[in-house]
Parts: structure tokens; C-alpha cells; sequence
């Protein structure tokens, strides 16, 4: 009977030898987030860059480093009211679009997924054309010798033209014509992950249709309908040829005022403060809205989503 090897044994019993440590191109490859990387590098060049330029702009001017040109825009006066009118304006256009979306977004819901493609065609075909020919689509409608006119006069109603251009109500109906189709999209995404079977089972439980849409559909599909509501507001913000062509003097945007000082007054120290003060006005109303829903949205969405 041969006795067992020593050797073979001590090397069973020994732990084995730490492998080597990984080199930095493994632990770059390991790196979760390193698919970021390309869009991270986008908008550093195509954002930050831009927009630290343009703060830069707003604080130097002949004098050296000051803040005279944002004293100039914040302080009582034009360019206040105008960026207060843009503010209104663009939470307005929000709301607006939110409440008429929201009904159409759930209508999409409902339907079968053939109707819903066909829907959302027809919903999508007025992003397919240009925001400069749909507003010149408004002036035809709604100008002294436009189609609104024209039936008023033919029916009989009023002999003068009603004064229909150049007013807030054309600014904001075309705002909210070429916005809508965004929000009924962002809130469509948003209501077609909530479990219809929530609503199943609270009509088993005895509730009615509409008590079951109050306190279980509509609560899912708030934080969908926030989202649409700061998107076409963020979106409004920026709005430019829209407000210039349907209206008036008083309906001037702070995007109008920008363009002027740049391209008209060569003021490009006060066109940049007016436009890094919009940016951040702009970021301020978004995180407040953000924080304030994000209390009343998080719970009710937790468990909804199929």
C-alpha cells in the first residue's frame, strides 16, 4: 500500500494565488455607464460649450467683467414684462395643451392597436410640415379677407371683418396647434404602459367607470401628463416665428427681443443676458414643477405599469 503524495496534497490544501488585477482598458470596458459616453460628448460640444460662451458674453462686455447687461433685463422695465409675458404665455400654452391632449390621449388607449396606428397618423401628420407653413396656414385663416371672414360675411353676421390676426388669441391658437400632437404623444407613451387591469378590478369591487378613471387611471397617468405639460412649455420658451407672424406688437416673446439685439442693435452682451436669464427662469419653473409633482405622482405610480 503506497502512501499518498505529500505534494499533491499541500497543493490541494493551499489557497490558490490571487489572479492578476484587471488593467484599466478591462475596468473601462466593466464601467456601466460608458455607453453614455457618445451622447455625454454631444452635448458637452453641441450645449455646454455653447452655453458657457454665450454666459460669457453676458457678464464681458467693453468695460471688462459686470453685470450691467443682466441689471439691464431683470430690473422694472421692458425687458421684465416681456420675459413675464413669455412665462405666462408658455405655461398657458402647457396647460392648454395638456387639457386638450389628455382626452385624446385616452381615447388612444381605448382603441384596438389598428386603430390606434391609423390615429396616430393622422395626428402625426402636421409634424411632417413646416412650423413656418402652418403659421402662414393661420394667417390665411384668420386675416381681414381669410376663410373665417369670408364665411361670416357670406352668412351674414357681420358686415365689418372680425379682427382676428394679430391678437393673443392667434398666438395662442397656433402655439397650441403646432404643440399638441407632442403632448398627446408624450402622454399616449405614458398611458399605454398603466394595467388596464387595475381598472377591471376596481369595477369588480363595485366601483363605477368613472370613480374607477378618478382614482386609479388618472393618478397613473399624472406624472405622463406633467411630462407633456413641461415639454410644450420648454418648447414654448423658444417659440419665434410663430409669435412674429400671427402677433401683435404686445405679443412680442423674449426669443423676438433676442434675435432684435442681435442681428438689429449688435448688442450682443444684452441678447446673451436675456437669453441665459430665459435659461434659467426657464430650469427654475421645471425643477420647482418637477419637486412639487414629484410628491403627488411617485406613490400613485408605483405598482401600474404592466
Amino acid at each position: 500500500m503506497t502512501m499518498p503524495d505529500v505534494s499533491v496534497r499541500a497543493e490541494r490544501i493551499a489557497p490558490a494565488a490571487p489572479a492578476a488585477a484587471p488593467g484599466a482598458f478591462a475596468r473601462a470596458l466593466r464601467w456601466r455607464y460608458w455607453p453614455l459616453l457618445p451622447a455625454a460628448l454631444l452635448f458637452l460640444l453641441v450645449f455646454v460649450v455653447p452655453v458657457g460662451e454665450v454666459a460669457i458674453w453676458s457678464v464681458r462686455g467693453e468695460a471688462g467683467w459686470g453685470l450691467s447687461n443682466v441689471q439691464q433685463v431683470v430690473a422694472d422695465g421692458p425687458f421684465r414684462t416681456i420675459l413675464g409675458s413669455t412665462l405666462r404665455l408658455s405655461l398657458t400654452v402647457g396647460v392648454a395643451c395638456v387639457a386638450f391632449g389628455y382626452p385624446v390621449a385616452y381615447f388612444l388607449t381605448t382603441r384596438t392597436p389598428r386603430q390606434q396606428r391609423l390615429l396616430l397618423l393622422f395626428i402625426t401628420i402636421p409634424l411632417w410640415v413646416s412650423v413656418l407653413i402652418r403659421t402662414y396656414s393661420w394667417i390665411v385663416l384668420l386675416g381681414r379677407e381669410g376663410l373665417i371672414n369670408s364665411l361670416v360675411k357670406a352668412w351674414g353676421l357681420s358686415d365689418t371683418p372680425l379682427h382676428l390676426l394679430y391678437t393673443r388669441g392667434a398666438v395662442y391658437a397656433a402655439m397650441i396647434q403646432v404643440l399638441l400632437p407632442i403632448a398627446i404623444l408624450t402622454m399616449f407613451s405614458s398611458m399605454s404602459s398603466i394595467n388596464r387591469a387595475l381598472l377591471s378590478a376596481a369595477r369588480i369591487l363595485g366601483a363605477t367607470p368613472g370613480r374607477a378613471f378618478l382614482r386609479v387611471f388618472l393618478p397613473l397617468s399624472a406624472s405622463g401628463a406633467v411630462s407633456a405639460g413641461v415639454l410644450t412649455f420648454v418648447l414654448s420658451l423658444g417659440f419665434f416665428i410663430t409669435p412674429a407672424l400671427v402677433g401683435g406688437p404686445k405679443d412680442a416673446m423674449i426669443a423676438n427681443v433676442i434675435a432684435q439685439q442681435i442681428s438689429e442693435t449688435l448688442d450682443w452682451g444684452l441678447g446673451s443676458a436675456l437669453g441665459m436669464t430665459l435659461l434659467v427662469v426657464g430650469l427654475a419653473v421645471v425643477a420647482v414643477t418637477g419637486v412639487v409633482m414629484r410628491r403627488f405622482t411617485s406613490l400613485s405610480s408605483e405598482g401600474g405599469t404592466r
